[in-house]
């Protein structure tokens, strides 16, 4: 079984598409691009309800997915994985102050936790002024995952579907599976999905604590997780960096394959020379 792919520069991320059928490469690479620019509409969607400030505004089908799907793993996690987080960001900079907002001129700053004030009613969204969404941590993995799908479904043929650290597969695997690179490391998928969530990445966009604003303190620099589905590996990824301390013992009990990538020491850490 022959695996043809086609690899592209997305948004600073490398997007993946790949078949065991040369002749569904061509549709299984639209599928990608039309579900990667309804990704970009559907940011535009959330800019217009953070614009909103708390009021109401209608939706699209993706929107309202992806925020169903991000508050799901907030609840889920107990608010490990917050799509609020960048409003802890926001408090380390303005402390007990007000913060500018968009849709207003300044808003009071938001207790950590607070995504449950973000409403989703059908196709309504309401989010408050001083809680933006970010939903990075979810979305991808639920893009990939869905594409994945729909691609085997429609073709026939086994795909896998990739976009920067996250990874989906779906329908039949070539011999050996899919390989699909994490921290260093060359991994085989056979089914599911493969997320890396990274605390420490040097541009500032890795996972967030929602409780300090800032990279959590694990143990490990990034964790890699394969589940089932790209959506659960993803926030047992965050997770497992969030809870900190107690996420490695946490991870493993969720009866899913783990690959760690420990912190390197800093000056703080090294014993002191005699």
């Amino acid at each position: 079984m022959a695996v043809e792919e086609v690899r592209w520069a997305y948004r600073g991320r490398t997007a993946r598409v790949a078949v065991t059928d040369r002749a569904a490469l061509p549709q299984a690479r639209r599928t990608l691009v039309r579900s990667l620019a309804g990704l970009r509409r559907a940011e535009d969607e959330l800019a217009r309800a953070h614009r909103a400030a708390g009021r109401p505004v209608p939706v699209g089908p993706l929107l309202r997915d992806l925020v169903a799907v991000a508050l799901g793993a907030a609840e889920a996690t107990g608010g490990d994985v917050d799509p609020t987080v960048g409003a802890a960001r926001l408090r380390c900079a303005y402390g007990r102050g007000r913060w500018p907002v968009c849709g207003a001129s300044v808003g009071p700053v938001e207790p950590p936790g607070n995504w449950r004030a973000v409403r989703l009613r059908g196709d309504l969204l309401a989010v408050p002024a001083t809680l933006p969404l970010a939903l990075d941590g979810t979305a991808t993995a639920y893009l990939v995952q869905r594409v994945a799908e729909r691609i085997a479904a429609r073709t026939g043929a086994g795909a896998l579907v990739g976009l920067g650290t996250r990874t989906a597969v779906a329908g039949p695997a070539p011999a050996g599976g899919w390989p699909a690179a994490a921290e260093g490391r060359v991994l085989r998928l056979t089914g599911g999905a493969l997320v890396t969530a990274d605390g420490w990445r040097p541009d500032g966009g890795g996972v967030l604590d929602p409780r300090t604003g800032g990279p959590p303190a694990s143990p490990w620099r990034a964790v890699t997780v394969a589940a089932p589905d790209a959506t659960r590996a993803a926030m047992l990824a965050i997770a497992a960096l969030v809870r900190g301390s107690a996420g490695p013992a946490w991870l493993a009990g969720q009866g899913v394959a783990v690959w760690p990538t420990p912190r390197a020491p800093v000056v703080g850490d090294l014993p002191a020379r005699r």
